[in-house]
């Protein structure tokens, strides 16, 4: 009895210490400390492993930049021991050592983490002019512009937070919550709750699975 008891012991360890050695796909997000630098890849990303560092920085553009240059409404800059600033390119994207930021029209914060990661696209584009009869005026509006996306933590496919890919893509892989979807009438306006359902529900697979 004794012998088995340690027989079955040394089994669960050799399990524990294999599942640390394979974390599942984005755990070393979550499990640690974030560490800043550029991410090259999505691998990169994933694995909480920036392959590169120095001083980046994110600097804003002002909304005309935006609209008359069609230019993303921020971009990452690096910043030499002189203080000059050297646009940052080919990259997929940033830590702060704080938050994450995927280089998507911009970079855009991400919001959560899980099976897939959330994130939301922002911009300004031109709208047509208003006349104020106050003063007689034309004033241009311009409209803001957001887009929520989501990234899959496993294969690294961002799809738009829509009705149509949580039914198509997303919701699929978890048939209860599915139907829940489908019989819901007010599932128009919750796409949030319903990915965060899902990623409360369902964890990436172990690498290796």
């Amino acid at each position: 009895m004794k012998q088995w008891c340690c027989l079955w012991g040394f089994i669960c360890l050799c399990l524990m210490t294999t599942a640390q050695d394979n974390p599942g796909p984005g755990q070393a997000l979550q499990a640690g400390r974030l560490k800043k630098g550029l991410y090259r890849s999505f691998r990169e990303f994933r694995e909480n492993n920036p392959s590169e560092s120095g001083d980046l920085v994110i600097k804003s553009r002002s909304t005309a930049a935006q609209i008359y240059l069609l230019a993303s409404r921020n971009e990452l800059v690096l910043r030499d021991a002189a203080g000059q600033e050297q646009k940052v390119k080919n990259y997929w994207g940033f830590c702060d050592g704080t938050n994450i930021y995927i280089k998507d029209n911009g970079l855009n914060r991400i919001q959560a983490f899980g099976y897939y990661c959330t994130y939301e696209l922002q911009g300004v584009q031109p709208a047509r002019s208003a006349y104020n009869p106050a003063d007689m005026t034309v004033n241009a509006m311009n409209t803001p512009v957001r887009l929520k996306k989501v990234i899959n933590i496993v294969s690294g496919e961002i799809l738009e937070l829509s009705l149509y890919n949580l039914k198509k893509y997303i919701l699929p892989q978890d048939p209860a919550l599915l139907e829940e979807f489908r019989n819901d009438k007010a599932k128009r306006d919750k796409l949030d709750y319903y990915i965060s359902r899902f990623n409360e529900r369902n964890k990436p697979p172990q690498s290796g699975q």
